[in-house]
């Protein structure tokens, strides 16, 4: 073996070595990208959660027939649902319908509403 052989061979090798570091990179780059994205995902889920949708595209929030609300008390809450909609029913609308309700609501009204939001921001939106 040559001199100018063994040097192209370590050239080569050195080559090999090169594409593979960058081919490497890439991959992990890649990688994590994609594991950024999935940790980043549900922060840009909007967090619907008392406002969630059902199948017909009706809020979910509560059965209000359950709560034995007042006329005024249904209206005022039917209107906060809708202001929780409109703002995208992030976990801030969320928390500001709830404020809102509770000042409004007995006690035990106020539970079964909040229980029925938490129930309906752990199913999944259809």
């Amino acid at each position: 073996m040559t001199k100018t052989d063994h040097r192209r061979i370590q050239i080569e090798q050195f080559l090999h070595r090169a594409c593979l570091t960058f081919t490497m990179i890439k991959i992990l780059g890649t990688a994590v990208v994609a594991a950024a994205m999935l940790i980043a995902s549900p922060a840009f889920a909007g967090g619907k959660a008392c406002c969630a949708k059902n199948a017909s595209n009706q809020a979910a929030c509560a059965n209000l027939a359950s709560l034995n609300l007042t006329a005024d008390q249904k209206s005022k809450i039917e209107a906060w649902q809708t202001e929780c909609m409109k703002a995208g029913c992030t976990k801030e609308s969320r928390a500001k319908f709830l404020k809102q309700a509770k000042g409004i609501l007995s006690a035990d009204q106020y539970a079964k509403l909040k229980t029925e939001c938490n129930k309906s921001a752990k199913k999944p939106e259809a």
